[in-house]
C-alpha cells in the first residue's frame, strides 16, 4: 500500500492512497475549514483528529459538518478559507526563498 501524504492549508492532511483511490483529509489543528467538491460544500472540522474520506462515489464524515452557500457560517468559513491559503502560500513562497538564497550562496562561493 502506498499512501501519499501532502499538507493543505488551515491545518489539514491529505492522505492519498494510490491502491484503492481513497482520500482522507485529516485535521491536524483544533479545527479547520476546506473546500471539498465531494461533499458540495465547506467541511468544518470540529476537533482535532477529524476527518473527511473520499472513495470514489462514497463519502464519510467523523466529527465533520458540511458548510453549503447559504448556511449562515458559510462566509466565514470561506474567509478563513482564503487566509488560510494566503499565509500557507506565503510560507512555502518563505521556504523556497530560503532554499534559493542557500544555493545562491553556494554559487557565489564557487
Amino acid at each position: 500500500m502506498t499512501v501519499i501524504v501532502t499538507r493543505k492549508p488551515g491545518g489539514v492532511t491529505q492522505l492519498f492512497n494510490t491502491e484503492t483511490g481513497r482520500v482522507t483529509y485529516k485535521c491536524k489543528a483544533e479545527s479547520a475549514f476546506m473546500l471539498i467538491e465531494a461533499f458540495g460544500g465547506i467541511v468544518k472540522f470540529n476537533q482535532k483528529g477529524s476527518m473527511a474520506t473520499v472513495t470514489g462515489h462514497i463519502t464519510t464524515l467523523e466529527s465533520c459538518d458540511v458548510l453549503k452557500k447559504g448556511h449562515s457560517e458559510y462566509r466565514e468559513a470561506l474567509t478563513v478559507i482564503v487566509n488560510a491559503h494566503k499565509e500557507f502560500a506565503q510560507n512555502v513562497s518563505n521556504s523556497y526563498q530560503k532554499d534559493i538564497q542557500e544555493l545562491e550562496n553556494k554559487l557565489s562561493a564557487l
